[in-house]
């Protein structure tokens, strides 16, 4: 008997077009995650996504999360937690993890818990398909497939990231175009991903992978896109700003990089460079900070330890010398300048004589900006082998003892600017009743100070509290606190 072949299904019909989904996104972390998350708010703008400030009125919430240190960690959980309440009774279906704390539970799955609230879990490499998978888990909402929809994607992703560099689909999500979030007159420029310094406490090379550096045209072009969209800051940021280059040019070519946006930049706007990394920055790169007076004159630095011991335990690849003759470098080249610098302390195996020579350092008086953070373990890093040496009361003492010392040396500093003139550029204006100095009607900084992390100027005087932020006056140093200034804009 002739064999018969089987009967070609109907093709399904095709769904209905859902409504276009609403979305809404809550940003943690670090100035590079907001860029991050500025860009994939572009792209779901320009794939037809509404966006919603509110997340009670979203469909979906993306978080773009923090995985740097336990602190951080316990911040996502609690955001991921708290949103998670506002699908009971509104309109919000789906929380969606995304970014630092995905990969890292790849790579150390004993932190999954920080997840538990995530409905699904997208990685770097998703973040360019992300309209689709998106609109997907959204049709699937709407057609009452949750379960199914999102099952793919509620593991995340399953390989670490360490040593290997961020998958090629990420290269085409860094030229998608950014839904400014952040301050309109402040920009960041993020001018590479990842991150290939050795050194052993830090795990950020586990969730960001290796370095991956932007086309130094496609760079140009975006900061004027950002001048263009109001910036009157661009602020460059990276793993490591000093080491940029390197993968794809096979060399730093930071220098490079400033000039082309010094000589491609035309507006009238400040530059102001962050992350540099101690072994990398050199007397070409400050030279070109020095060429043009819309480069601030400052440095951000990480030093995170000053004792040789702790700077080889740490693998920091430079010694206390070489890090003084930096420094030196870094005065004269940028006379009247501002190093920003953060330290570490309680390092396994940190004695009292790394603390007292860290601290003796510190009084010196060689910072303007400093910030320090407790040791704490992170999985999977060099130092993750180490045993603990130092108590948490201890570390918090260090802690104290150098904040406090780096407190007189920021007011030492202040002092000698009483009197002076300065341009300020205008964040803000300030609220009534908001515990500010008295007269103080707006807020701002001058170029010695970078946007949200560093001391404020207090600006009064007739008709401040009107000035647009982003607008730049001349002030007079009236008063000088701990870390802020004080002074009356003269025009």
């Amino acid at each position: 008997m002739a064999s018969r072949s089987k009967p070609k299904p109907n093709p399904r019909p095709a769904p209905k077009e859902a409504e276009r989904p609403v979305v809404s996104m809550v940003n943690l972390g670090c100035a590079k995650n907001l860029v991050d998350s500025e860009r994939i708010l572009g792209r779901l703008a320009e794939q037809g996504f509404l966006i919603a400030q509110d997340p009670a009125v979203a469909d979906l919430c993306l978080v773009n999360t923090c995985g740097f240190i336990q602190e951080a960690r316990e911040e996502t959980a609690g955001v991921l937690r708290e949103l998670s309440e506002l699908k009971s009774g509104g309109s919000l279906k789906t929380l969606v993890a995304l970014g630092c704390l995905v990969e890292r539970v790849a790579d150390a799955p004993e932190l999954n818990r920080f997840l538990e609230h995530a409905d699904a879990r997208l990685g770097f490499k998703d973040f360019v398909e992300l309209p689709r998978i998106l609109q997907e888990i959204h049709a699937a909402n709407e057609a009452g497939r949750y379960a199914g929809a999102t099952r793919s994607y509620a593991e995340g992703p399953t390989q670490s990231a360490a040593k290997k560099k961020v998958p090629s689909s990420y290269n085409d999500f860094l030229v998608a175009p950014r839904m400014r979030i952040g301050s309109p007159h402040h920009a960041y420029l993020k001018i590479s991903e990842g991150c290939n310094n050795p050194c052993k406490f830090c795990a950020i090379p586990r969730m960001r992978g290796l370095q991956v550096s932007r086309p130094i045209e496609d760079l140009v072009v975006e900061a004027n896109a950002l001048v263009e969209g109001g910036a009157a800051e661009i602020s460059l940021v990276a793993q490591d700003t000093t080491s940029y280059g390197q993968d794809i040019y096979g060399k730093h070519r930071l220098a490079d990089l400033l000039r082309a946006i010094r000589d491609g930049v035309a507006a009238d706007v400040w530059l102001r460079l962050m992350y540099a990394y101690p072994k990398h920055l050199d007397a070409e790169m400050l030279d070109v900070l020095a060429s043009d007076t819309r480069f601030c004159p400052y440095i951000d630095m990480p030093l995170q330890q000053i004792s040789d011991p702790m700077l080889s335990a740490m693998g920091r690849g430079v010694t206390k010398a070489q890090t003084e003759k930096l420094l030196d470098l870094v005065a004269k080249k940028l006379p009247h300048g501002a190093i920003r610098t953060t330290f570490i302390v309680g390092f396994p195996g940190e004695s009292e004589k790394d603390f007292a020579e860290l601290l003796a350092f510190v009084e010196e008086g060689r910072f303007t900006h400093a910030g320090v953070f407790l040791y704490s373990t992170e999985p999977l890093t060099p130092a993750a082998k180490l045993a603990e040496t130092v108590s948490l009361a201890e570390k918090q003492r260090r802690r104290e003892a150098i904040m406090l010392t780096q407190r007189e040396v920021a007011k030492k500093r202040l002092k000698e600017r009483k009197g002076a003139t300065i341009e300020v550029l205008v964040d803000g204006a300030l609220e009534k009743n908001s515990g500010v100095p008295k007269g103080a009607k707006a807020a701002g900084r001058s170029q010695l100070e970078a946007f949200e992390v560093d001391g404020t100027v207090f600006l009064s005087g007739p008709g401040t509290r009107k000035l647009a932020p982003g607008t730049r006056v001349t002030a007079k140093v009236t008063r000088t606190l701990d870390y802020d200034l004080v002074a009356e804009v003269v025009r």
